[in-house]
């Protein structure tokens, strides 16, 4: 039996891999991004693959309160039940913070963070008209430590490891289960800007896969990939900060 799904930052990247991964189960998605362009093509590809799901486009700013409600709206007259939510919408940019500005700050404080809690927010009185099962979101290892240049997007990826955790407690004792994501490195359009060598990187498409199984069939809160990364990065997160910070360093120098 078919499902819905509604994925946001679904027109490139994780969320696009993740909603091919859906309709080729046979799944009902609702692809949303800022890019209407890029939503089209993914539907495109999913027609030309002759996939069993529907890819259903639509056009999103995830900062803007009117539109999420108004996306709401709209799946709820397309479908009786929505049955997962993934909230993967994000950005980076890489910036020394000796010269970080407000804008970028603010850019990704909202997309990566205050986005999350507000479609949350107004996903609560559909949790129960809708059905909805699941509300899994996509946060990253960065999330653990903080990293050289990364001041905005590690402590927007903290602060959304924290309020999800806390979401998840107060709705402990409901039907709706909230999920983590902490990918390391995929090959996606934002990584392919990076110019340093990025350890146990996987394919866009592996990543995708492996949050669909994830959601499908694991009963984790906490799901981080690929593994011999997120291992590495787990044991480094725990060292204290003097011998941190030393590590950090030399891995710029070089």
């Amino acid at each position: 039996m078919s499902k819905s799904c509604w994925i946001t930052g679904a027109s490139s990247g994780i969320g696009r891999a993740t909603a091919i991964s859906f309709a080729k189960r046979g799944d009902i998605v609702f692809a949303s991004a800022r890019s209407l362009e890029g939503l089209i093509s993914l539907k495109k590809e999913c027609e030309a693959l002759s996939l069993k799901g529907k890819i259903i486009p639509l056009k999103l700013d995830v900062t803007n309160i009117n539109e999420i409600s108004k996306s709401l709206k709209y799946i709820k007259d397309n479908v009786k039940n929505l049955d997962y939510v993934l909230l993967n919408a994000g950005t980076f940019i890489k910036e020394d913070s000796k010269v970080m500005s407000i804008k970028n700050t603010k850019s990704m404080i909202d997309l990566n963070y205050t986005s999350v809690l507000n479609i949350i927010i107004s996903l609560q009185e559909y949790f129960d008209v809708l059905s909805i099962k699941q509300v899994a979101v996509v946060s990253s290892v960065a999330a653990w430590r903080g990293l050289p240049m990364a001041a905005a997007y590690c402590s927007s990826k903290a602060a959304l490891k924290s309020a999800i955790e806390s979401i998840e407690l107060d709705y402990s004792n409901t039907n709706v289960k909230f999920r983590l994501f902490y990918p390391g490195f995929v090959e996606t359009p934002l990584t392919d800007k990076n110019d340093f060598k990025m350890p146990f990187i996987i394919k866009v498409n592996v990543a995708g896969e492996k949050i669909y199984n994830s959601i499908k069939q694991s009963n984790k809160f906490e799901i981080s990939f690929p593994l011999r990364f997120t291992v590495l990065m787990k044991l480094i997160s725990m060292l204290p900060w003097p011998l941190y910070k030393w590590l950090m360093l030399k891995k710029i120098k070089k």
